[in-house]
């Protein structure tokens, strides 16, 4: 169906990323002549109304909040090839990790931020929706008329609203930001999920990880966090959703009675921090609600890093390069740039030993030599992963709340990250088996994590395979 050169009134100019159900343009608005950011169903999905009704239902969901804490809807449309689509706020400052790309930001800042997505998530709650899927990728960044920034919730593809939760629940959300009991088929996820999301979330802006499967305390990774910082954000992340705290507003006032107390960095003090150099950026603004006005009364306004960008699928601009210092990934070993970003986020989507930027590549070179046309109907293996349609299924977005891909549906945005989800999960159950840890997790991608229990480390069949793998690693790694 090509590129549009328009939808509706707006003009088309570029793309902004894709993923694998929606591509998100910058378009403009010659009317009122402002940016818009344009959200298009993908063509392949076009006539599948189940994915056709549930875009246009987050549209909808988006516009029945209406608030400047959400990325707002303006409208709504087809184009002339019967693709749906919606308009809404251009998020012109990226996301929340392409910022946490470099790593964790000053303590005061991952404070304040986090108080911020607290209200944008209270702002949902009120109106009886649960999102269900809080992650860095979901938070993006608008600047302000006054050179600040301001964040928005995105993506409520799969969130809940009232009438729906008492119905069956299948499995959603994105593993290590995600409840326990989202994973489980009539879960049932309520709010108490999202502050498990929230928890995870500020976990990783203390850090700069992802927490992982052992739940160490924020202290663990990064000393200068106090103790009682770890209490609340540790109960917010507790398996047992009724040990949480029963509400984001409650966990968002006793993060916010205890840092009131901290002063992480007494100079930066509001009016007195130099304009941000080129390159650089302002920490966000904080914006009413009580527990952010009882931070803000005490954080002080401090200078964020550069980023690498992770080359995610949302309403802010694209990132053509990711990680450009080779951090992650060496820069001279033939990796496809364009899927940089998309493999770093693999490879980093929870903290497990033998799981890497590195890995997740030398698995791709070894399964298509980074080909994402790959297709072997002989083996049911397509894309550039080899992902089989009927168990992508289950670490795709939405899990089985979605349709199973078509091959011709399996891009490298949808079957990369699935990489690390299924990596994360199945990682889990080769803590104690003998061996190089990244190879184990290689061999049971190509077979099974039962049979590399089973075989006490990869089996003779794979190693031909890993081999191939681990001479990869060694070329990529930096």
């Amino acid at each position: 169906m090509g590129t549009p050169s328009a939808a509706g009134r707006y003009r088309i100019d570029r793309l902004l990323g894709s993923g694998g159900f929606a591509s998100v343009w910058l378009g403009h608005d010659a009317e009122l002549d402002s940016p818009v950011a344009v959200k298009i169903l993908a063509d392949h999905w076009t006539l599948r109304e189940d994915v056709r009704e549930r875009f246009v239902r987050e549209a909808r969901l988006l516009r029945r909040v209406d608030s400047h804490r959400l990325v707002q809807v303006f409208d709504i449309g087809e184009l002339d090839d019967g693709r749906p689509y919606f308009v809404m706020t251009y998020a012109d400052r990226g996301t929340l990790e392409e910022r946490l790309a470099s790593g964790a930001p000053p303590l005061n800042e991952a404070l304040r931020l986090t108080l911020e997505i607290a209200e944008a998530v209270r702002t949902l709650h009120e109106r009886g929706i649960v999102h269900r899927d809080l992650k860095p990728s979901n938070v993006l960044i608008r600047s302000t008329p006054d050179g600040g920034d301001r964040i928005m919730l995105s993506d409520l593809g799969v969130a809940r609203t009232g009438d729906r939760l008492s119905s069956l629940t299948l499995p959603a959300g994105s593993p290590g930001y995600m409840a326990p009991e989202q994973t489980q088929i009539d879960g049932a996820p309520d709010q108490r999920s999202d502050v498990y999301g929230l928890g995870a979330l500020t976990y990783h802006l203390l850090t700069g990880e992802p927490p992982g499967e052992r739940r160490r305390p924020p202290s663990a990774v990064r000393t200068t966090i106090p103790p009682s910082v770890d209490a609340v954000v540790l109960r917010a992340m507790e398996p047992d959703r009724d040990a949480r705290w029963p509400t984001v507003a409650a966990f968002a006032e006793a993060l916010a009675r205890i840092t009131s107390k901290i002063d992480t960095d007494p100079l930066a003090r509001r009016g007195a921090v130099p304009r941000p150099r080129p390159g650089r950026r302002r920490i966000l603004v904080i914006s009413g609600g009580a527990a952010g006005a009882a931070l803000a009364a005490v954080l002080a306004v401090a200078i964020g890093a550069d980023t690498d960008g992770g080359g995610t699928a949302t309403a802010g601009p694209s990132v053509q390069i990711a990680d450009p210092r080779g951090r992650w990934l060496r820069t001279d070993a033939g990796i496809p740039p364009r899927y940089r970003g998309l493999i770093i986020k693999a490879g980093r989507w929870c903290d497990m030993e033998g799981l890497s930027p590195a890995l997740i590549a030398a698995m791709l070179k070894a399964e298509s030599g980074f080909d994402p046309a790959l297709s072997d109907p002989g083996k049911d293996e397509y894309g550039i992963a080899r992902w089989t349609p009927r168990v992508l299924v289950h670490w795709q977005p939405g899990g089985m709340s979605s349709p199973e891909p078509r091959p011709e549906d399996i891009t490298p945005e949808l079957s990369i990250p699935a990489m690390g989800r299924f990596l994360c999960y199945w990682g889990k159950d080769l803590a104690n088996v003998p061996g190089d840890p990244a190879l184990n997790l290689a061999a049971a991608y190509r077979s099974s994590a039962r049979r590399v229990r089973e075989a006490n480390g990869v089996p003779p069949e794979f190693k031909p395979y890993t081999e191939k793998v681990r001479q990869n690693i060694q070329a990529f790694q930096p």
